[in-house]
């Protein structure tokens, strides 16, 4: 009689691994192990909280309300509130920030976007106040 096509029942089976040459056999199951670290993003700190993660937001906040407390210069510091802003909005998308960070640099942008164009509007109306006197 020939010898049969498959090894005996209970004898290891030669040749590579189930997985293929070199890898692991996959758990049982099929699915993939769980991945090491933490998925959750990092919690925030006190130093997300004294230095911003997006400083552009932060420029685009400040610029933005000096824009509507400053009549007169709000014509040149708005435009540049609300590009920072709107820059920094996108950015804000890319980068790998905490929850606090995250929601830090958004309001920080809005801020700057809003104030930016009141400060060019109302520095608009101021000028034109001026010049009709």
């Amino acid at each position: 009689m020939s010898q049969p096509p498959y090894p005996p029942h209970g004898s290891p089976p030669s040749g590579p691994p189930a997985g293929g040459f070199g890898q692991a056999p996959p758990p049982p199951g099929g699915y993939p192990p769980p991945a090491y670290g933490n998925p959750h993003p990092p919690a925030a700190g006190i130093v997300d909280a004294l230095i911003p993660t997006n400083p552009l937001a932060a420029v685009a906040c400040w610029v933005g309300i000096l824009s509507v407390l400053i009549c007169g210069v709000g014509v040149v510091l708005g435009p540049i509130a609300l590009v920072t802003g709107i820059i920094s909005l996108k950015k804000g998308a890319i980068i790998q920030q905490s929850a606090y960070g995250k929601g830090a640099s958004t309001a920080r942008s809005w801020i700057g976007i809003v104030t930016g164009a009141l400060g060019t509007l109302i520095s608009i109306a101021f000028i034109i106040m001026q010049l009709v006197k």
